[in-house]
């Protein structure tokens, strides 16, 4: 190969060991990958000129796909019973319904190791101040293999757990004790460690501003509420809450400031950067993001030290290499995508600023350099942002600059009072001034944050949106001389086919979306431009995910009763910003045995203007191309503080001629009340031995069943008691839609065989 060649080799390689990532998380088997791997390592020896160049990317796509293969299909332990034994590695997540969800580290499973960590989910009626980062926990629990992506415009709970180092889920605290690790953990040492920072932050500066403060450098983002995190998202500044690029970058510049007063030489700084980085990322529970601005620095800091300097493309491609080949799960991570599109952006528009800068003076010259590149970074994140949030924050530009300087003031003072710690009374006397202006910057945000319009709600991309992108990237080339006409061209072109790709578009058929919730229920009808959700799932983003992305706003939500695997979701649609403008509930719902969470959420949904309707036998709600038809529980006849599974709303759907009976949790010595003939049976109480009995079965003569659950088992021994009848379940087919055609219907599985 030439010096140009070689000199060029890199960026085409990063780009082939991504693609060759993504077909490894495709490929289950890793024999054929590695002899393709070792047939290009050898055709990269032997051959010469272009041939070699071929080869060695051909190579690294081989590569790619190998580590792929391996990344993405772990070994993992059986799904049974065990024993378990682990350090807790993150921040308790106590959510509502008395939901606690944790990460494991160092964790044993009937006494073996396990590789990887886990995700530990449970419910407790009592609270569990004792769980703690860095403590040691035992106890007895079920384990499961996360699912993929089984649900339309889902999300993947494996990857998102993989991209974390957690490879199994957990379920269940039979037996559970807290003590003392035993042995060192590291990410259980540096979980403790960064808990007590948060709270000495949080005693210091106030509970708002030591959580903004633990956010802003610890990475907790989770300790700000949900409307403030919102009216981020809705200005466009939502990276600001996420430890990234930025922060890493605001601690560098106070580092090499101090570094140069100090006098210290290029490579002892480089020592000192790599040091005080690496404890950094530590703190912040080995934060991808923080790695990958790291080691960009780092590369970049080597480069002037060796007296190389290196273009922005190719140190985005060798830290795009690295990361890839050090976790390559992280490739179809949300983080992942947004930080190297966004410096990609960055490379890519500041050779042209530099080129058509009009101003001569310093300040004039720096306003625009920042605007063109604010303007190239939301370019180049404009299609994964659009593809996982579907929102497009109009203020940006004009709110993006002046928030991240504002900021950068912020994280310095934080910075400040995390240095001060030690000596209580400097850090009271910065703690008053620090919280007034804290609660001000924050108070505006919230103010501009909550105007209406902000934010455009867009549904998900496709290929024309991303034509479009690539032609305003053409456009916008400083690498190749383009005439001025052909540049506006591209840029118009680009821009129309942006916006003609994200209109929306009418839904003129009528289909059933069961979604695959584990042992929850969630499901969504479509009957042409109507919706309505039935039953929300839990407190997770299977059901608002599939909304978002389709840019739906129920016209009502109906819930057969209120426990949280059927009515937790409300909360990640009100998280998501879908409206609930109107609540279907059975009779007496609020009365029975519930989480007293669910009657603070009613009230706040009361509040907010939702419409709450009770349902009961005997009432019909009119449908585009039916009717929805109840027939349990009956009016005036439910009794108060029973079980509220017994008087779960059951219903007729009767859409183009097809009948669907939903059945709730409905238990069985409730089915003969509801147990009428029709063509399709959602089984209730996801195929439990108490429920969707025999006679009952007998009775509907259905010709195909929809069963929602999470093990396989449950499915196979729920078959054995429908015979011959048809079951679709949620373990094996993920979600399922039923699409309505007059006088008939199809099937269709979203995970196929």
């Amino acid at each position: 190969m030439t010096q140009r060649q070689r000199g060029w080799l890199l960026p085409p390689a990063a780009l082939a060991l991504v693609a060759g990532v993504f077909l490894g998380r495709e490929t289950a088997g890793i024999v054929f990958p590695l002899c393709a791997l070792l047939s290009a390592l050898v055709s990269a020896f032997l051959l010469k000129g272009r041939l070699r160049f071929a080869a060695c990317v051909f190579f690294c796509f081989t590569l790619g796909v190998c580590a792929g293969c391996v990344s993405f299909h772990p070994a993992l332990p059986a799904e049974n019973e065990y024993d378990v034994r682990g350090v807790i590695s993150d921040e308790v997540t106590a959510g509502s319904f008395g939901q606690y969800r944790l990460c494991l580290s160092d964790v044993e499973l009937d006494g073996r190791p396990l590789s990887g960590g886990a995700w530990w989910t449970f419910y407790s009626d009592e609270s569990r101040a004792d769980l703690l980062p860095g403590k040691a926990v035992s106890f007895r629990a079920s384990l499961y293999h996360p699912d993929g992506a089984v649900n339309p415009e889902g999300y993947n709970s494996r990857e998102s757990l993989l991209q974390r180092g957690i490879t199994v889920g957990l379920y269940g605290k039979e037996n559970l004790t807290v003590s003392e690790p035993d042995h060192f953990s590291f990410s259980g040492f540096f979980a403790a460690a960064r808990h007590s920072l948060s709270v000495s932050l949080r005693s210091v500066l106030g509970e708002e501003t030591g959580s903004c403060a633990a956010a802003l450098l610890l990475g907790m983002r989770s300790l700000i509420p949900s409307e403030d995190r919102q009216a981020f998202s809705n200005l466009g500044i939502a990276h600001i809450l996420s430890v990234s690029g930025f922060h890493v970058g605001v601690l560098i510049g106070v580092l090499a400031v101090l570094f140069r007063l100090l006098r210290l030489r290029q490579g002892i700084r480089i020592v000192l950067y790599s040091v005080i980085l690496f404890a950094y990322a530590a703190l912040c529970g080995m934060s991808q993001p923080v790695i990958r601005a790291s080691l960009l620095l780092l590369l970049s800091a080597e480069g002037r030290v060796l007296n190389r300097p290196r273009s922005g493309i190719h140190l985005l491609s060798g830290v795009l290499f690295i990361m890839t080949l050090l976790s390559p799960v992280q490739v179809t991570s949300v983080s992942f995508q947004l930080t190297f599109c966004a410096t990609f952006g960055i490379a890519w528009f500041a050779p042209l600023s530099r080129r058509f800068c009009p101003f001569r003076k310093k300040i004039p010259r720096a306003l625009f350099d920042s605007l063109a590149v604010t303007f190239g970074v939301q370019l180049a994140i404009l299609l994964p942002e659009l593809f996982f949030f579907q929102r497009l924050p109009l203020l940006v530009f004009l709110i993006n600059l002046p928030a991240t300087l504002v900021f950068s003031v912020l994280i310095l003072l934080f910075w400040l009072v995390v240095l001060l710690l030690p000596v209580p009374g400097l850090c009271s006397l910065l703690s008053s001034p620090l919280s007034a202006a804290t609660g001000l910057l924050l108070g505006g945000v919230r103010s501009l944050g909550s105007v209406p319009g902000l934010t455009l709600w867009i549904h998900m991309p496709n290929a024309v949106t991303a034509a479009g992108v690539i032609l305003v990237f053409l456009g916008c080339c400083a690498f190749v001389r383009i005439r001025g006409p052909v540049r506006a061209s591209f840029i118009a072109a680009g821009i129309a086919a942006i916006v003609f790709s994200l209109l929306p578009v009418p839904h003129t058929s009528t289909e059933y979306i069961q979604f695959s919730a584990g042992n929850a229920d969630a499901a969504v009808l479509r009957d042409r431009d109507s919706v309505y959700v039935i039953d929300a799932g839990e407190n997770d983003a299977v059901l608002s995910s599939y909304l978002r992305a389709h840019r739906l706003i129920p016209d009502a939500v109906i819930l057969t009763h209120l426990h949280a695997d059927h009515a937790g979701g409300l909360l990640s649609m009100i998280d998501d910003g879908i409206p609930v403008r109107r609540l279907y509930l059975p009779e007496g719902a609020e009365a029975q045995d519930i989480h007293p969470d669910f009657l603070t959420l009613l009230r706040q949904l009361r509040d907010s203007g939702t419409e709450i309707i009770t349902l009961g036998r005997g009432d019909v709600l009119p449908l585009p191309s039916g009717t929805l038809a109840v027939l349990w529980p009956e009016k005036g006849k439910t009794r108060p503080g029973g079980d509220a599974n017994s008087y779960s709303l059951v219903f007729r759907l009767t859409l183009k001629g097809t009948v669907l009976l939903q059945t709730g949790d409905i238990t069985g010595n409730y089915e003969r009340y509801c147990g009428i003939p029709a063509d399709l049976l959602k089984a209730a109480h996801h195929g439990s031995s108490s429920s969707t009995t025999e006679p009952f079965l007998s009775a509907v003569s259905p010709d195909a069943v929809l069963l929602s659950c999470r093990k396989k088992s449950r499915l196979q021994a729920f078959r054995e008691r429908a015979g011959d009848i048809p079951v679709y379940g949620t373990p094996e087919s993920g979600a399922v839609t039923v699409l309505f055609e007059e006088g008939g219907y199809s099937l269709i599985p979203f995970v196929s065989d």
